[in-house]
């Protein structure tokens, strides 16, 4: 399959150190040593953890932070505490990380906002309170509405940091973002993610979970996209599923996909489909378009 080329993200690399507030969490003393953070407990928050116990651990990426947090739960099907996926991002200008928790289904915490924000800031400034996830009613639609965009945003920076790994081909690190982007946002308006997580998936030869998860895009874009269209097509082809990658590459081609230009690039297409004629009638048809500039680039973007 061939490379797609996606924007990058510059960050810079930020360093924690000292006692850090966590909303509803109570407080933490973070030592940065490089890129690795480890977070202790001090006090003060809903979970009551014994004091000096590790908490957190991760690394920075650049300006995303990507750890595992020890959370405290209620419900009934919930462990007494868990340790959960942190996906959060650094702002130099005041020092803190903005991040989210995803808790599995049915689990609250003491510990965390029902918005499963989970915001670092200096203990010396304050630090805007939230309810439990186990406490009263959801405040104002707005507030609603404030939240979930703000995890959309975040979701977003962290499928446009895969992309990034993406193009500089370390795959693993990609499906580490992607993965995160959906922890935060799994719904229908993220299939970029689930696009972007197939793509690199695809790439690492894991087949069956790419096609997954393209096929999970699919599902949640409801409708064509070329580039997509190819992406099925290749990971099809791979599975030496012809006829399956030859329909998917048929519907890439009339949405204008160019298709001729991607052909002469992709060695591993060329190698499971090249002698098809069908492969060649696509190709040929796809050529016919651009000549009459109704087909798009040959390149596509997780």
């Amino acid at each position: 399959m061939a490379l797609f080329l996606v924007p990058g993200l510059a960050a810079a690399g930020p360093s924690l150190l000292g006692t850090f507030r966590a909303d509803t969490y109570g407080q933490l003393e973070l030592k940065t040593e490089g890129a690795h953070v480890v977070g202790t407990y001090v006090g003060g928050g809903g979970c009551g953890f014994a004091p000096q116990s590790q908490v957190l651990e991760g690394d920075f990426e650049g300006s995303v932070l990507v750890a595992r947090l020890r959370v405290c739960l209620k419900g009934d099907l919930c462990p007494a505490e868990q340790s959960y996926s942190l996906l959060g991002f650094y702002n130099a200008a005041d020092n803190s990380v903005v991040g989210y928790v995803k808790l599995s289904p049915g689990c609250q915490s003491d510990g965390l906002p029902r918005s499963g924000r989970f915001n670092l800031v200096l203990a010396t400034r304050a630090s805007p309170e939230e309810t439990p996830t186990s406490g009263a009613p959801a405040g104002s639609a707005a507030e609603l509405v404030s939240k979930r965009n703000s995890r959309m945003d975040l979701a977003k920076q962290a499928s446009v940091k895969g992309q990034e790994f993406f193009e500089k081909k370390q795959y693993g690190e990609a499906v580490k973002q992607f993965k995160a982007s959906l922890e935060i946002d799994s719904g229908d308006t993220n299939w970029p993610a689930y696009m972007g997580l197939g793509a690199s998936q695809l790439m690492q030869g894991q087949v069956a979970l790419a096609i997954k998860n393209l096929e999970r895009a699919k599902s949640a874009l409801r409708g064509g996209d070329p580039n997509l269209y190819y992406m099925l097509g290749c990971a099809y082809a791979q599975k030496r599923d012809k006829a399956r990658a030859l329909e998917y590459l048929g519907r890439a081609v009339e949405a204008g996909y160019d298709l001729e230009t991607a052909a002469k690039n992709d060695k591993d297409l060329n190698q499971a489909l090249g002698a098809e004629p069908r492969f060649k009638e696509l190709v040929k048809s796809s050529a016919d378009k651009k000549g009459r500039g109704t087909a798009t680039s040959g390149t596509s973007s997780p």
